[in-house]
């Protein structure tokens, strides 16, 4: 294999790919309360591979036990959690997910392999994941409408 040859690409031409709606974080604003309210774009359809991380490996990763993740695999250059930015979101199968981290080989083989954790179903709307103009916390995976 050649750094470059885009491994994940020859992949999808032989395994099924999976479709996704993808919400690209657009930004931050402060509501009524002064919390940060994050905002998506309107969703977009990208393809990859959409696996389920296998729960033998929650501890060696770290991850929580009461959370369900995924990895999802992607020629796209989707933004995981950083400093002062939120991550992007994706939905799959009518459920939506935020992109916790990712394996970045974007620059060097044209894909990425990005962790997923589950929010809860997708309203399929632009929304909003946080609290809504009534102080009501959403939680893990309600989302309401960004005209909320």
């Amino acid at each position: 294999m050649i750094p470059g040859q885009n491994i994940l690409k020859m992949a999808l031409s032989v395994i099924a790919k999976q479709t996704v709606l993808y919400y690209k974080f657009a930004g931050r604003s402060l509501n009524a309360v002064g919390q940060d309210v994050t905002t998506y774009s309107s969703p977009f359809v990208i393809v990859g591979s959409f696996q389920p991380v296998p729960k033998r490996l929650y501890a060696q990763y770290g991850l929580d036990f009461q959370k369900s993740y995924y990895t999802f695999y992607t020629s796209n250059p989707i933004l995981d959690v950083e400093r002062k930015v939120s991550a992007d979101q994706i939905a799959y199968n009518g459920q939506r997910f935020q992109c916790e981290s990712n394996t970045d080989w974007f620059s060097i083989d044209g894909w990425k392999g990005v962790l997923c954790v589950f929010l809860g179903q997708d309203t399929g709307n632009k929304s909003i994941f946080g609290f809504s103009a009534n102080n009501q916390n959403f939680g893990n995976g309600a989302f309401a409408s960004a005209e909320t």
